[in-house]
């Protein structure tokens, strides 16, 4: 499951412009769509007590440490050198890597001009071990392993990779001393030791944020694959699929294309291809919506004001919005509340799930 804000969010727009356009409403959220008998159209699978895998929540001394030689490498001062690659160095490199086992669209990964300081933890462990010692201007290939669990990518833990990286620079870093003055001066807190507990704070809201995202992929692909629908709402398809085709039309006219043309340069599909996978899409959006919204009144799931604008402004954060005021400038605010609504449903189910903590 990797259902996320920004894409159910990206879908709702896709369904048409009129979507962001639709007069928000003030009466409770679960009366806003599908306020009839979901049993008719699905049969629900169980969502209680799903087996799944978990694992402690830990935040270790050592991960608090990289975050603050992260923030003290981000007020460094880089000086290339002429030597292998070290620990704390800043790296310059491009790279493209093959996932053994994984089909090429899926498993080709390639990125461009990264700053990579060796350490830090921004790549997985084996990989910036893998770079101690290279010299600049020059190519090196890796076999390595992905982590298992790898929290980054969880389709990918445990896989054989091969990467192909181009150094380009290898650069020192003269650190800022780690100091009172150097948190008061830079990163806004008073001493060393309330910035650490605010990162053990943040770090401890991250891994959670992973632990429920690497639990849900468990159990809510298994209640996706067991509820039955046994028809599909008129009014919602008509909305969902019209929307998408009227979204497509309108863009197409925007680029100038005649729509055969559109259809093979943005979607390299033929118009019969694109009607079934439009109709596929509305299909299973629909399908969701409806077990989120029958597990919502099962479990008397609902979202106050006061949620929604603490979970809204958490997204808008994270996403680089300024406020909630500047998201909704985007997304109208009952998209935005379904969608959190949505979250806290999956993430009720993978509360009810009968974990079993592994190392």
């Amino acid at each position: 499951m990797k259902k996320t804000i920004a894409l159910v969010l990206s879908l709702l727009l896709a369904a048409g412009g009129t979507v962001s356009c639709r007069k928000e409403k003030e009466n409770d959220l679960l009366t806003l769509k599908y306020n009839y008998d979901l049993s008719e159209y699905i049969d629900l699978a169980p969502y209680k007590g799903l087996p799944a895998e978990g694992y402690e929540i830990i935040v270790t001394d050592e991960a608090v440490q990289q975050q603050i030689l992260a923030s003290r490498a981000t007020y460094s001062r880089l000086t290339d050198v002429e030597r292998g690659a070290e620990w704390g160095d800043t790296l310059y490199i491009d790279y493209t890597g093959t996932v053994a086992g994984v089909p090429e669209d899926e498993g080709h990964l390639s990125e461009e001009d990264v700053e990579l300081t060796l350490g830090v933890g921004s790549m997985f462990d084996a990989f910036e071990e893998a770079l101690l010692g290279v010299m600049p201007e020059s190519s090196v290939s890796l076999d390595l392993t992905f982590p298992d669990p790898y929290y980054t990518s969880p389709e990918f833990a445990g896989l054989d990779v091969h990467f192909d990286v181009q150094v380009h620079e290898v650069c020192e870093q003269e650190l800022p001393e780690y100091s009172d003055d150097f948190v008061r001066a830079y990163l806004g807190y008073d001493s060393c030791a309330d910035y650490e507990k605010a990162v053990r704070e943040s770090l401890t809201r991250y891994y959670t944020d992973n632990y429920y995202h690497f639990v849900a992929d468990q159990v809510w692909n298994s209640v996706l694959d067991n509820t039955v629908v046994k028809k599909y709402p008129e009014e919602e398809m008509d909305t969902l699929y019209n929307g998408r085709l009227e979204f497509d039309k309108a863009y197409c006219e925007i680029t100038g294309l005649n729509w055969d043309a559109y259809l093979n340069l943005y979607y390299q599909v033929t118009e019969d291809e694109y009607l079934t996978l439009a109709r596929e899409e509305a299909e299973g959006r629909i399908k969701e919506e409806m077990i989120c919204f029958a597990i919502a009144r099962q479990e008397n799931i609902s979202l106050s004001e006061e949620e929604y604008q603490e979970m809204a402004a958490d997204y808008a954060r994270n996403e680089g919005y300024a406020s909630v005021e500047a998201l909704e400038a985007v997304y109208a605010k009952d998209d935005i509340r379904e969608t959190l609504m949505e979250d806290k449903v999956v993430r009720r189910v993978v509360d009810l799930a009968d974990v079993t903590i592994t190392d």
